[in-house]
């Protein structure tokens, strides 16, 4: 959490010290870096979490060899992504960023490596120890280069220095574990990795590719201003989704384990997690529409982002959308069936591409927010497909069909009671819901302790 909030924080300072189109060039840098870390990792993480979870004897192999593919992987990496600046039609100060942020790909690659062998150990403080202390260095050393007026190549620099020190402090912990003890570099062994974890990386780059797909795309269709509009709508959703995808982190070596050691207990855990999930999702993404024009007022301060207002409230569905597709993900690669999701990764990705130029050309940015929601709910109905059929039958009605009924008479309440304020609008409405879903016994008490317990296990 406290990742997502520096983040945030830097985010909505460029908005406002550099506007639209200096959160546009800040939208670009990052949506590289992020498709360029998963190309590092090369889908090692899922594969050497898993197999650490079910084989904890042989840590120190899997982690060894992560850390000597994924650093070659970085060199690839940091090439490619050198070669893209010098053929896309970049302004200079975007693509001396871009340049200057290949060099983090290095130490990513030694983080990613480490930071797999805390989540097969369930130990997730060590990654927040590490991110808070990298991640709060490279925001205080961001905010003071844009205080003294400098750019997106300072912003860039300051990345590359964070994920230095992620490194160093990764580094130091994992000696501690012995896991860095009679380190060697085996060529043949980062080869069989790779080639196990062929379907986590066509998995994890089709899947990141989609989420900066919007970026990419609208940077080159529209220009950098109208991607700093989308951007700053996106960045309260992607706030929400944080939420999601840390819940489906921290579940994936826990489901790990139950899938093989108690299947009762996983198929239960996956039910419950994604009823909750719709129906606290619903109610953020519900709330989050009504209250669309005072939130960006509020966190951008100036009427070049008005857009970004009717941007959100079309981009909300993707709240819940997100969630249902983190959680069934994980459903079918704990299952040992990534190939699905390398099948479903891949058709939203395609579909995406579709559905970002046709309506980004018809629409123009409220085209690209459409998309965005489009694309999604694709994955999400065939992530669902592929579980509900081979891994564990999940009831529709109870786990989506009932909850967006109750969403549905909650957004007529809040219609007819649209002239109250905000403030009232959010605390009636969400009174409102949990009432709502009491009525319908959405959930039993015992559902709710069940959901502790787990929470609680996790």
């Amino acid at each position: 959490m406290a990742r997502i909030a520096l983040n945030t924080a830097l985010s909505l300072l460029v908005a406002r010290r550099l506007g639209a189109e200096g959160l546009g060039k800040y939208a670009v840098l990052t949506a590289y870096i992020q498709v360029f870390q998963v190309f590092t990792a090369l889908g090692l993480p899922q594969l050497v979490i898993r197999e650490m979870a079910r084989r904890p004897h042989e840590r120190r192999y899997w982690f060894q060899g992560a850390v000597v593919t994924q650093l070659l992987a970085a060199g690839g990496g940091a090439a490619i992504l050198i070669l893209i600046t010098n053929v896309l039609d970049y302004p200079v100060d975007t693509a001396q960023a871009l340049r200057v942020a290949a060099l983090s790909l290095f130490p990513f690659a030694v983080s990613s490596a480490a930071e797999s062998a805390f989540q097969a150990r369930e130990q997730m403080g060590l990654i927040a120890l590490t991110q808070i202390g990298s991640r709060g260095v490279q925001v205080t050393g961001s905010v003071l280069a844009l205080l003294v007026g400098q750019d997106i190549v300072a912003l860039a620099w300051m990345s590359v220095i964070g994920q230095c020190l992620a490194a160093t402090i990764d580094i130091v912990l994992v000696r501690g574990m012995g896991l860095w003890r009679g380190f060697r570099v085996d060529l043949n062994a980062s080869k069989r990795l790779f080639r196990q974890s062929l379907d986590f990386f066509i998995l994890s780059l089709s899947v990141v590719t989609f989420t900066r797909l919007d970026i990419l795309i609208l940077s080159q269709m529209v220009g950098e201003r109208a991607t700093g509009l989308y951007n700053a709508a996106y960045l309260v959703v992607q706030v929400m989704n944080f939420l999601s995808a840390s819940y489906g982190h921290a579940a994936y070596p826990v489901l790990s384990r139950l899938f093989s050691e108690a299947r009762a207990r996983f198929e239960t855990l996956l039910r419950k997690s994604l009823l909750f999930g719709m129906t606290s999702t619903l109610l953020i993404a519900i709330l989050l529409a009504t209250a669309a024009q005072p939130i960006m007022g509020f966190l951008y301060k100036g009427e070049e982002y008005a857009t970004s207002a009717l941007l959100l409230r079309i981009m909300v569905p993707f709240v819940v959308i997100f969630m249902w597709n983190s959680l069934l993900s994980k459903g079918l690669m704990v299952s040992d069936l990534q190939r699905r999701s390398v099948i479903v990764s891949s058709a939203k990705l395609g579909t995406g591409l579709i559905y970002y130029h046709l309506l980004t050309t018809w629409l123009g940015v409220a085209g690209t927010a459409i998309a965005t929601v489009l694309a999604g709910l694709t994955g999400t109905i065939l992530n669902y497909y592929f579980v509900n059929r081979e891994v564990c039958a999940l009831d529709i009605v109870a786990l989506a069909a009932k909850p967006l009924t109750i969403g549905a008479i909650l957004i007529v309440v809040l219609w007819i009671a649209r002239g109250l304020a905000w403030p009232g609008l959010i605390v009636g409405g969400t009174i409102v819901y949990v009432c709502l879903l009491t009525l319908f016994r959405v959930f039993s008490k015992e559902d709710i302790r069940l959901f502790w317990q787990m929470v609680c296990g996790l």
